[in-house]
């Protein structure tokens, strides 16, 4: 008979994956299986918040970047700053405190008066300068007046007012101008207004010059002072409540 290539049940197990012992037996050896799909996909969501959890640590971790405004060249105490004396760059300020003695945004700036000398490039801190409100070449003063004398209380920033004094009582007080349209920057009340407490206002006004901030100031101290809202409103408009000084003497009330 021709020989048969006939594999036997054990032989065929071995192909299969079995191996024959010495003695005779059999071992089974059991294949490798390829991953699952459940597995690959939950590998795949591990590594994904592996990243996630890394860039976000890496992100708080770091300093943004922010943008703050620098002086575009050297700023000399006393300079009123105009736009052309900022720029706006971005920088890593790691420290919170030096962060909040920073500006932001040049406009805020703009008008300010420098205090401290300021380099080229460097950043502004709001200790280096102070904020001005009134025209240049103003100076800013501030008084008490009794509400009933400042237009019943109703003056706002940015009206203009004519400052009267007036010298003496009764028949013998006379009231001038001492100091016509002046700008009104900031009102704040002060006085609760309780029996013996008279109510009063404090301003803050922009004097003309300096003459006319010395004038304001000694008609606060020897005078009453009275605030008449300016019938000419605004900076350019034509002033027509000018009176002199002319205190009167010798009335002999």
């Amino acid at each position: 008979m021709p020989d048969l290539d006939v594999a036997t049940r054990s032989e065929r197990a071995v192909g299969d994956g079995m191996t024959s012992s010495a003695n005779g037996g059999r071992t089974i050896a059991r294949r490798r299986a390829l991953p699952g799909g459940r597995a690959v996909v939950g590998g795949f969501l591990i590594a994904t918040a592996t990243v996630v959890t890394f860039w976000a640590y890496t992100g708080a971790s770091r300093t943004p970047r922010q943008s703050y405004v620098v002086a575009a060249h050297a700023l000399a105490p006393g300079t009123r700053i105009g736009a052309d004396d900022l720029r706006v760059v971005a920088l890593d300020v790691p420290d919170p405190e030096v962060r909040a003695q920073l500006f932001g945004t040049a406009s805020v700036l703009v008008g300010v008066s420098v205090l401290a000398p300021i380099a080229p490039g460097a950043l502004i801190e709001a200790s280096e300068v102070v904020g001005r409100a009134g025209a240049p070449g103003s100076h800013e003063i501030s008084i008490s007046v009794d509400r009933s004398r400042a237009v019943g209380g109703t003056l706002k920033p940015g009206e203009y007012v004519d400052v009267l004094s007036t010298f003496g009582q009764g028949a013998a007080s006379s009231t001038v101008v001492m100091v016509p349209h002046v700008e009104v920057l900031a009102v704040a009340g002060s006085g609760s207004g309780a029996v013996g407490d008279t109510p009063t206002e404090i301003l803050v006004l922009s004097a003309p010059d300096g003459g006319s901030a010395e004038a304001i100031a000694d008609a606060a101290v020897a005078t009453q002072l009275t605030l008449v809202r300016a019938a000419e409103q605004g900076p350019d408009a034509p002033v027509t409540t000018v009176a002199p000084f002319q205190p009167q003497v010798g009335s002999g009330a």
